[in-house]
């Protein structure tokens, strides 16, 4: 029994080293390579041929699977082992034709091509690390929106217990501080609208002034111009010092300038507006109060808004009594105070609604709530006519350049393995019913939504990729890819150094 099963063994071993030594076999094909009965039997069809004929550079099977490493078969297929890189499968009329086609050479005579597939492998190992890098990032990002998620959570947990309560202190707080603010802005309002009346009696008294002046200087020209005439008619009574008198009194009664009744209403209007240009004049000849220094007060513009070339700050106007400028002042805290509470306490009832929704509500948002991160997130896929956005937890739209967006789904929920969103209900299709959406999720780097269509009519897809769905399993896959291929490597190089290829 032990001398049967030793000349089994041998009998293995013999039909193994046949198949390890047949020229640009497929590995896959080593059964049919063995040399069992020292025939061979084409892998199609089944007709049997000497094993010896196998490689003889003469096409006896039809499907060309006795010369896998020879040119004979037109059909036949050449495997390139090509260790250090990727096997490749040629076809075999590129079997020592003169041109390396396998990177190890193996497809031409021996010693003719040189071993290049370190040099390939090492483009993929660099690929490798390169993507292994960018697994590590996605699974970074990812674990930022499992940490972000349960810092939110826990912050809104810790917030629930007492926020009906807080709502209800701000509350308070927001009508006192709007209390507060009522007040001073009565007393500011009251303010303005009695320097607005003492302005407009200002005003009021000042054209009274002017007409008070115009009109004596209308008496006083209409007597000199009747002294003027009364000297005419009676040229025997305007003699000597008398007419000499007579004339001086004349010429000081006669104004430099006859005012237009337009340049009056220039003057009243420059001096209600405190602008010196509204009357059509230099500043310097606009009537005003003269102080000890020789200047002239305007009431409170009381310097010209450009002056020696300087360009002109709108601080002047806090000076002005009825700026409405209220900072730093009691009312301007006022304002704030009040404003700040209301800040608060639309804070607190943005977290009462998040506690409900995130909380309390029946949103599933994936393992460890990796998925919050796309709550109010929209993702948008640009196609050639029609751009797709999917808003995660509430719809999804299809639009046609600027025209109104139609509805493709209302939010429904992830599949069983959170690989695919789906959004239902959409707006009416005719003869079709509700429209839907489906979102084909995937590992990615990014959160990229692409490739919208419309496979059936009112039945819409696309594709995101997102780090969300990246896993470690895949990362350590990668990584022990690495692994294998290095090794590899490192035993392609000592069989090259001992020529053994």
């Amino acid at each position: 029994m032990g001398a049967l099963f030793a000349l089994v063994l041998v009998g293995l071993a013999l039909a193994q080293g046949h198949a390890a030594t047949i020229r640009g076999m497929n590995p896959d094909l080593a059964s049919h390579y063995t040399g069992a009965g020292g025939t061979f039997a084409c892998i199609t069809g089944g007709k049997k041929i000497p094993f010896e004929r196998v490689n003889d550079d003469y096409c006896d099977c039809a499907d060309g699977s006795d010369e896998p490493g020879t040119s004979a078969c037109h059909n036949g297929v050449f495997y390139c082992r090509n260790l250090g890189h990727e096997p490749r499968l040629l076809a075999s009329p590129f079997v020592d034709d003169g041109i390396c086609d396998c990177c190890d050479g193996a497809d031409e005579a021996k010693g003719k091509c040189g071993n290049r597939c370190l040099e390939a492998g090492a483009v993929h190992r660099e690929a490798l690390k390169a993507k292994i890098a960018q697994y590590e990032q996605a699974l970074f990002t990812k674990a930022g929106y499992i940490t972000k998620a349960a810092n939110f959570k826990q912050e809104l947990q810790l917030k629930a217990g007492t926020i009906a309560e807080d709502i209800a202190k701000q509350t308070e707080v927001v009508a006192k501080a709007k209390a507060e603010l009522d007040v001073l802005e009565k007393a500011e309002s009251d303010r303005i609208a009695a320097e607005e009346a003492k302005r407009a009696a200002d005003a009021q008294a000042a054209e009274a002034a002017l007409q008070a002046q115009a009109d004596a200087a209308e008496a006083a020209k209409a007597a000199a111009e009747k002294a003027a005439a009364d000297a005419a008619a009676n040229p025997e009574l305007a003699t000597g010092a008398d007419a000499h008198q007579e004339r001086k009194l004349g010429e000081e009664a006669k104004p430099e300038h006859e005012e237009t009744p337009e340049e009056r209403g220039r003057r009243i209007a420059s001096q209600w507006t405190h602008d010196p240009e509204a009357a059509g004049v230099p500043a310097s000849n606009v009537e005003g109060e003269e102080g000890e220094d020789g200047e002239h007060h305007h009431g409170d513009y009381a310097q010209d808004q450009h002056h020696d070339g300087e360009e002109w700050h709108d601080d002047d106007h806090l000076d002005d009594p009825l700026s409405t400028d209220t900072t730093g002042t009691p009312l301007g805290e006022a304002r704030n105070r009040a404003h700040q509470a209301q800040h608060d306490l639309d804070r607190l009832k943005k977290d009462e609604e998040n506690i409900a929704l995130f909380l309390r509500g029946n949103l599933n948002f994936g393992p460890d709530d990796m998925f919050l991160a796309f709550h109010d997130s929209c993702f948008t896929s640009h196609q050639t006519r029609w751009t797709y956005e999917a808003c995660f937890f509430h719809k999804a739209t299809q639009r046609e350049g600027h025209q109104a967006p139609v509805t493709v789904g209302r939010w429904y929920g992830f599949s069983e393995d959170y690989k695919v969103a789906h959004f239902t209900g959409g707006d009416e299709c005719w003869n079709v019913g509700p429209r839907s959406f489906s979102v084909q999720m995937s590992c990615g780097m990014e959160n990229r939504m692409s490739d919208g269509e419309e496979p059936a009519t009112c039945r819409y897809q696309a594709k995101l990729t997102t780090p969300a769905l990246c896993t470690e399993a895949e990362l350590d896959g990668l990584k022990e890819e690495l692994h294998k291929l290095e090794e590899f490597e490192k035993e392609v190089r000592e069989k090259i150094a001992k020529d053994e290829l």
